[in-house]
């Protein structure tokens, strides 16, 4: 039987060798790229670059982490202008002009760039940062802190720039602009508005003492910028807070109380001073606010705040301040619904006035003893007769309500210096000026003079736009430039010449002059009847005169007319109301009958000489 033999086969050298290489290759470990080298040439979008085996990646630390940032590596169309985190932060420089800023496309999806702007504040103020959008649909910008905090900013929108209006405190602030699914340029800019002068808030609020009533100046630097003043009020005590500005429809200042009861409020439209006003019933604190949602910035204002004191005079009859004409009495409004009364005794058939010292007007009535009206003007106006004898008061309020404190005079004018119809006028002569004043705004002063059969006068008035001139009984009338009017006379009678004031006119002067007699008749009725072949010479004294002939002219026929007259025209009317303008030369009558010749055309108080020949041929 043959048995099978198994030899066996020592190891050979290829394992012995592998081992080797094995044992070698041991000693010696691969290096990875650092930092440095993976990152290189690379940004974030925002935080930190690091490798990771070699792979560039970026890391967020706390900053990015509170500002709720993605840190990934930058991969855009272009090179990122400005970076995202504060180490890569493009720093801002005021003052600073404005700047191009640009928002990257990213290569791969929900890659967003980000740009940041840093700045660095010394002390509390407030500040402008705008953005203007050129090719980028939209600006969105957010305030971050030093420890990437995000912080609230108002903002205003003024067509393609938006504008950002934060209140900054001392250190370093971020702005970040970026936007939601777009890109594009941009330009940016920050400006300072300067240090708030004034709290915007009740807690903030600049406190006012009682004092002289001393003007400081109020900024409002953004229309979010409101300033805030507290004061305490005691009892009985007006108060008033005044400010003056150049017009603006936006700015306003309002009055109210600690728990917000709106007490008083007014708008600067018109450019006078905005006042606002308190009569105090109570002791508590009060808020004033001057703001301006919308305008021109900044809005410059200077300021003042008076505490006026306790109301020295009444509001109602039973407790006004007895005044005696021609003494004066300081008078303070310390509120615009203050009312102060005075009483006197008015005597009857007296006018009375007053008198103010300081500027303004303000709303004045006098009523009688049962509080019946007697008269309702402003004290600027007030004059008013009285119709018997008896106490009166004078009821003083209103006016501008920067213009609260004046000196007051109640004047005794005496009995009414002119009558006030034809059968009561004071009569005036030829050479002589009378004067007169008006009793109220609805006084009539009658001046009358006699005249002379065919005379001319001339009136002189002033102040000759204030007053309105009526005249009564005169035939011929011509006004003048200058408050001047011309008076012909047929026959001796009265002419009454009824004066009224007009804008708050108090007084007036009339001249009366007699300008000359007229030489031939003004009018066809008192014709001079002429005989053929006729002759006359004569002058027209003045622009209300005219002279006036009648003569007898057959249909067809000619007649010659010498005529040497200046500038005067010549007027010839047939029977029938025919009217011919007759010159030099020869003429041929239309119709028969009784002709009027009429001379005029003098200009005001020039007086023309002239000669005429008339005879037919």
């Amino acid at each position: 039987m043959a048995h099978a033999r198994r030899s066996a086969r020592s190891p050979g050298l290829l394992p012995v060798f592998l081992l080797l290489v094995l044992g070698l290759a041991s000693c010696h470990t691969v290096e990875m790229p650092g930092d440095e080298v993976a990152c290189a040439g690379l940004q974030c979008t925002a935080g930190t670059c690091f490798s990771n085996a070699g792979q560039p990646m970026c890391r967020c630390g706390a900053w990015e982490r509170a500002a709720g940032l993605t840190c990934s590596v930058a991969a855009f169309t272009q090179p990122d202008d400005h970076g995202g985190s504060p180490d890569s932060a493009t720093v801002l420089t005021l003052p600073m002009s404005p700047q191009e800023g640009r928002i990257d496309e990213g290569r791969r999806e929900a890659m967003l760039d980000r740009d940041l702007f840093a700045v660095t504040v010394e002390a509390s103020g407030l500040y402008r940062f705008s953005c203007t959008r050129l090719m980028l649909v939209e600006c969105r910008v957010r305030l971050l802190d030093v420890a990437g905090n995000a912080h609230d900013m108002p903002s205003a929108f003024e067509g393609a720039r938006v504008s950002w209006f934060p209140t900054l405190s001392e250190g370093t602030w971020y702005f970040e602009v970026s936007s939601r699914d777009a890109y594009g340029r941009y330009t940016y800019e920050l400006a300072s508005l300067g240090v708030d002068d004034h709290g915007d808030t009740l807690e903030d609020a600049t406190v006012l003492e009682a004092g002289s009533g001393t003007s400081f100046p109020v900024r409002l630097s953004s229309p979010f910028d409101a300033d805030v003043f507290t004061f305490r009020s005691r009892v009985g005590h007006g108060y008033r807070f005044i400010c003056e500005q150049a017009p603006n429809p936006f700015l306003q200042l309002t009055l109210q109380s600690a728990t917000g009861l709106l007490m008083d409020a007014v708008q600067g439209t018109s450019g006078e001073p905005l006042t606002v006003s308190l009569q105090a019933t109570s002791e508590r604190d009060w808020l004033l606010m001057l703001a301006a949602d919308h305008g021109t910035f900044p809005v410059d204002a200077a300021c003042r705040f008076e505490d006026l004191g306790p109301d020295e005079h009444g509001d109602t009859l039973a407790t006004a301040t007895p005044v005696t004409p021609g003494v004066p009495v300081a008078v303070t409004l310390q509120s615009r619904d203050d009312v102060d009364v005075f009483s006197f005794t008015g005597e009857s058939g007296h006018v009375y006035t007053v008198r103010t010292e300081g500027a303004g007007r303000w709303s004045a009535q006098v009523v009688d003893e049962e509080g019946a009206n007697v008269a309702l003007t402003t004290t600027d106006q007030l004059r008013v007769r009285m119709n018997r004898w008896g106490t009166y008061s004078l009821r003083v309020q209103g006016g501008a309500p920067w213009e609260h404190s004046f000196v007051l005079t109640l004047v005794d004018a005496g009995t009414d210096d002119h009558g006030d119809s034809p059968e009561t006028a004071t009569f005036i002569s030829p050479g002589t000026t009378i004067t007169g004043r008006f009793d109220s705004p609805q006084d009539t002063d009658a001046i009358a003079f006699y005249t002379q059969a065919r005379a001319i006068y001339l009136a002189s008035y002033a102040p000759f736009a204030d007053l309105s001139l009526n005249p009564r009984g005169a035939v011929g009338i011509l006004g003048l430039e200058g408050g001047r009017h011309l008076f012909s006379a047929r026959d001796a009678r009265q002419v009454t010449l009824m004066l009224q004031p007009l804008n708050g006119v108090e007084g007036f002067s009339l001249t009366l002059e007699e300008v000359a007699i007229d030489d031939h008749p003004d009018s066809s009725e008192d014709a001079q009847i002429l005989e053929l072949p006729a002759s006359r010479a004569g002058v027209v004294q003045s622009a209300v005169d005219t002279d006036v002939f009648s003569v007898w002219l057959e249909e067809g026929r000619a007649y010659r007319l010498g005529l040497d007259a200046g500038t005067l025209r010549a007027t010839l009317i047939a029977p029938g109301g025919l009217l011919a303008n007759l010159r030099d030369g020869r003429f041929v009558a239309s119709r028969s009958g009784l002709h009027t010749l009429f001379l005029a055309g003098a200009s005001g108080l020039e007086q023309v000489p002239w000669r005429f020949t008339l005879q037919a041929e």
